[in-house]
């Protein structure tokens, strides 16, 4: 049933791009367009049709990521949309359910969204995970960098600077917190829809230790990514942005774990922060995620009683356990009302797994019950360190 609704004709490429341009009020474009079907020949498309027509759509993108070592394959939902005469008439969430089905079918572990609404994906599953800070100074507040070593080279780029980033992209540590795992068509679709400038600081021996990506704005030089592994890279490249104070009125910065600088500054009331919530995600194969976890301790048998009323492979009971660094994990029932230590949803259960908030701090809120010092065990083996994500599907 799954596949009633996926799009596969040139027609209906043409006609999902027509429902994109006016649900969203975009202009077209050669830029957009480019970049638009250019994405869409990676996806799995759905789209649903009355009297001929494209009324409803959105595609799935099958990517990748790394949690803490551990790639799992990650679908990213994207451009989800109904003709306005057809809103509200559950089209979209029709294909939401097929696009789920079909990951699940497809043994992809994870599922990741931006929200229109937030209420209206946790219906499907989806929970809040992701967070960005968004960080703003002007430019007269501009600390004054003095490098230390001089020994190494910034290199301006335009957008080709990506593709020379990726590998250090991929070995930094707050890429491996559930953030996506770039493939060579997704750099190349970025380089298609942004118009990004790309700085890169390489040591005396031409190694790369750290870059930046940034957009300049009208009166803004926002930076899009932040990156180094070495102090002297990070002197560099601030030192690099600070040379542009003269051109910009304002500095911005969206970070992508959710923390600030305000430690690193001398006056933290120059530095504006406000965090934004990013992204949802939601387990869509419960038991291979759960399998190659990447636990932190062992874990005596616990019995989770999950509710996932989307995709019923993951609802009933599981017996978990960890032992000696093997996981054990067991659905023993369908059935929600036998005897188990905690009871949660799907959503719950997906950001105690992310980090994102601890079973804990959720059984306070009332949105989890169950047996206390079982929570407490099973927070204990859980990784603490909230997840960050930069791109945006």
């Amino acid at each position: 049933m799954t596949t009633d609704y996926r799009l596969t004709s040139d027609a209906d490429r043409e006609a999902f791009y027509q429902l994109y341009q006016y649900a969203f009020n975009n202009q077209d474009s050669p830029q957009r367009r480019r970049f638009f079907m250019d994405r869409y020949q990676h996806g799995w498309i759905y789209g649903r049709h009355d009297h001929g027509q494209l009324v409803s759509g959105l595609y799935s993108l099958p990517l990748a990521v790394n949690f803490h070592g551990v790639t799992y394959k990650m679908n990213g939902i994207g451009d989800v949309m109904s003709a306005p005469e057809y809103a509200g008439q559950g089209g979209a969430g029709q294909l939401l359910t097929a696009a789920l089905n079909e990951m699940a079918a497809e043994h992809v572990t994870l599922s990741y969204l931006a929200p229109f609404a937030y209420g209206y994906y946790r219906r499907f599953g989806y929970e809040h995970v992701f967070d960005h800070a968004h960080q703003v100074m002007a430019a007269h507040d501009l600390p004054r960098i003095k490098p230390t070593d001089w020994t190494g080279t910034v290199t301006r780029y335009g957008n080709d600077g990506l593709a020379l980033i990726n590998d250090f992209y991929a070995a930094q540590a707050q890429n491996q917190r559930g953030g996506l795992i770039r493939p060579t068509w997704w750099q190349h679709y970025l380089t298609l829809k942004h118009d990004w400038s790309v700085a890169i600081y390489r040591n005396a021996d031409a190694k790369i230790e750290g870059y930046l990506i940034y957009e300049r704005q009208a009166t803004n030089f926002a930076i899009q990514e932040w990156s180094t592994s070495t102090p002297t890279a990070f002197e560099r490249l601030a030192d690099f942005i600070t040379k542009h104070g003269t051109t910009f009125e304002t500095f911005s910065y969206d970070d992508p774990s959710a923390t600030n600088g305000l430690d690193l500054l001398a006056d933290p009331y120059t530095l504006q922060v406000t965090i934004k919530p990013y992204m949802m995600a939601r387990i869509v194969d419960l038991y291979d995620f759960i399998k190659r976890y990447p636990f932190t301790a062992d874990v005596s048998l616990i019995r989770l009683a999950v509710t996932d009323t989307t995709l019923p492979a993951n609802q009933g009971i599981w017996e978990l356990q960890r032992a000696n660094g093997q996981v054990t994990l067991n659905r023993i029932s369908t059935d929600l009302t036998g005897t188990a230590d905690i009871k949660l949803s799907i959503q719950q259960l997906t950001t105690a797994l992310f980090g994102t908030q601890s079973l804990r701090r959720a059984y306070l809120h009332g949105q989890l019950t169950g047996d206390l010092n079982a929570i407490d065990r099973l927070d204990a083996s859980l990784v603490k360190t909230r997840p960050a994500l930069i791109d945006y599907f």
